[in-house]
C-alpha cells in the first residue's frame, strides 16, 4: 500500500511538473511573440514602439505597448493595452487602442465623436504558433470641413460635411509569415448643405505573405450599394464596386495587377453607366524596388519634414538619396498595361472597349547623370524614353469631337514614341523643339 501511496505521488507530482512546464512555455512564446512584434514595429525609422506597464506570469500578463510617430511636426501617440491568460494549449487576449496628438486630445472621444476606444480581442495557439485577433472601431460622429477648391475658374467655398459611421470590425490571423484579414463597415455617411453620401455594406479582405524582401499580396475592397442624393434632385445609386490588387516581389522582379469594377449607376432604375478596368504592372527590377523601398524608409522622416515646411530645397535634398534607386528601377524598362477597359452607358449611346500599355526604354539610363543635366534635358531625355499605344473601340463622338477627329474615327488609336503622340495620324509634339543638344 506505501508504494501505491509512494508512486501515486510520483504520478502527481510529475504531472504538475509538467502542466507547470507546460505554462510556462505558453506564457514564455507569447513575451518572446510580443517582443519580436515590438521589434518589428520599432524598427521603422518614423516610429519609437516599446512596451510599457509589462506585468507578465504563468497564468496571466498585462501591458502596454506604446507607439510614437516621430516623422514631421505632428505629434501623435497610440497607446495599445492588453490582458492575456496563458492556457496550456492558447492564450486568449483582449484590450483598449486609442490614440493622441499633440495636445492630449483623443481621437475616440474629442475628435470622433464615440462612446469608447477601439476595443480589440484574440488568441495565441501556442502548438500552431497562430495569432487571431478582432477589433471593433465604434460608431462615430464627426464634422469635418471641406476646403474651397478651383474648377475652370468656379471657386466653390470651403464647406462643413457631417461623416458618421456605424461600428466597423476588422479580423486578421497570423501564421509564420502568412497573414490575412476581413473587415466590414456596414454603414458610413457623409452629408452636407449640398449631398448626402451613403456607403452601404462596404468589405475588405487580403492576404500576405513573405517580408520586405519578397512577398504575395492580395487585396480586394468591395461597396455593394453607395448612394449619392443631391439637394433637390433624384439619387444616384451605384452597385458592386468592387477593387482588388495582387502583387508579387520575388528575386528578379515586382509584378502587380489591379482590377476595377465600377458598378451598375442608375438614377430612377434607368441605367446610366457600368464598366470597369484592368492595369498591370511588369518589369520592375526586384532588387531596384527592395533598394528604393530601404532608401525612401531611412530618409521618410526628413522627407515628411521638409514637405510639412513647404521648403523646396530641403525637399530637393531629401529625395536626393532616392536618385539611384529610381534610375536602377527605370533602367529595367517598367510597363504600364491596360489589359481591359469598358464603359457602357445605355443614356450616351456608348459602348467603349479598349486596351493598351505605357512603358519606359530604360537602356543606358543607369550611366545618367542628373547633376551634370539641367532640368529641361532631363525632362525631355525621358519623354523621348516613353512608349505607348492605346487602342479605343466605340469611343463616344464627344471624345472624337473635343480631338478634332471625324466621328467615323473608330477604332481610335493613339501612339506615343520619341516625344511625339500620334492620335488617328494627327501627330502632336509633347514638348517644342529644344534650344540645346541635350
Amino acid at each position: 500500500m506505501r508504494k501505491w501511496m509512494i508512486a501515486g505521488a510520483v504520478v502527481i507530482v510529475l504531472a504538475g511538473g509538467g502542466y507547470l512546464g507546460a505554462q510556462a512555455y505558453s506564457s514564455q512564446r507569447f513575451e518572446t511573440e510580443m517582443d519580436k512584434l515590438v521589434a518589428r514595429l520599432d524598427a521603422r525609422p518614423d516610429w519609437e514602439v516599446s512596451r510599457e506597464d509589462v506585468d507578465s506570469g504563468w497564468f496571466h500578463s498585462s501591458g502596454r505597448i506604446e507607439a510614437r510617430y516621430v516623422a514631421g511636426a505632428d505629434s501623435v501617440a497610440v497607446d495599445v493595452s492588453y490582458r492575456a491568460n496563458h492556457g496550456l494549449l492558447e492564450t486568449t487576449l483582449d484590450g483598449e487602442a486609442q490614440s493622441r496628438d499633440g495636445g492630449g486630445q483623443t481621437l475616440f472621444g474629442d475628435v470622433l465623436e464615440s462612446q469608447g476606444p477601439m476595443t480589440w480581442s484574440g488568441r495565441f495557439l501556442t502548438r500552431e504558433q497562430k495569432l487571431e485577433g478582432h477589433f471593433t472601431l465604434p460608431s462615430f460622429s464627426q464634422t469635418v470641413t471641406v476646403p474651397a477648391r478651383e474648377v475652370a475658374g468656379e471657386v466653390t467655398p470651403a464647406r462643413d460635411m457631417q461623416l458618421e459611421s456605424a461600428e466597423s470590425t476588422l479580423d486578421v490571423e497570423q501564421v509564420g509569415d502568412h497573414v490575412t484579414l476581413k473587415g466590414e463597415a456596414p454603414r458610413l455617411r457623409l452629408t452636407d448643405d449640398q449631398t448626402d453620401v451613403l456607403i452601404e455594406g462596404a468589405t475588405v479582405s487580403g492576404t500576405f505573405e513573405g517580408d520586405d524582401q519578397a512577398f504575395r499580396q492580395e487585396m480586394a475592397l468591395t461597396f455593394p450599394t453607395t448612394t449619392v442624393t443631391p439637394s433637390g434632385s433624384p439619387s444616384v445609386i451605384t452597385r458592386d464596386i468592387g477593387y482588388t490588387v495582387n502583387a508579387t516581389l520575388d528575386a528578379d522582379q515586382l509584378t502587380m495587377q489591379m482590377k476595377a469594377d465600377l458598378g451598375d449607376t442608375r438614377i430612377q432604375d434607368q441605367s446610366v453607366f457600368n464598366g470597369g478596368f484592368t492595369l498591370a504592372l511588369d518589369r520592375v527590377d526586384g532588387d531596384a524596388y527592395r533598394a528604393l523601398a530601404k532608401v525612401l524608409e531611412e530618409n521618410l522622416t526628413d522627407i515628411q519634414t521638409a514637405a510639412d515646411a513647404g521648403d523646396g530645397q530641403a525637399l530637393e535634398s531629401a529625395l536626393a538619396p532616392l536618385q539611384p534607386s529610381i534610375q536602377a528601377l527605370l533602367a529595367g524598362s517598367p510597363r504600364l498595361s491596360l489589359e481591359s477597359l469598358s464603359a457602357d452607358s445605355t443614356m450616351l449611346g456608348m459602348k467603349m472597349r479598349g486596351e493598351g500599355e505605357l512603358s519606359v526604354d530604360g537602356a543606358g539610363i543607369e550611366e545618367w547623370d542628373p547633376e551634370m543635366m539641367s532640368d529641361e534635358a532631363l525632362e525631355r531625355g525621358l519623354l523621348r524614353r516613353l512608349q505607348g499605344s492605346l487602342t479605343l473601340e466605340g469611343a463616344p463622338a464627344m471624345l472624337l469631337m473635343t480631338l478634332g477627329l471625324p466621328l467615323g474615327s473608330d477604332p481610335l488609336q493613339v501612339e506615343l514614341a520619341d516625344g511625339f503622340l500620334d492620335v488617328d495620324g494627327q501627330r502632336i509634339p509633347l514638348l517644342p523643339p529644344a534650344n540645346d543638344s541635350n
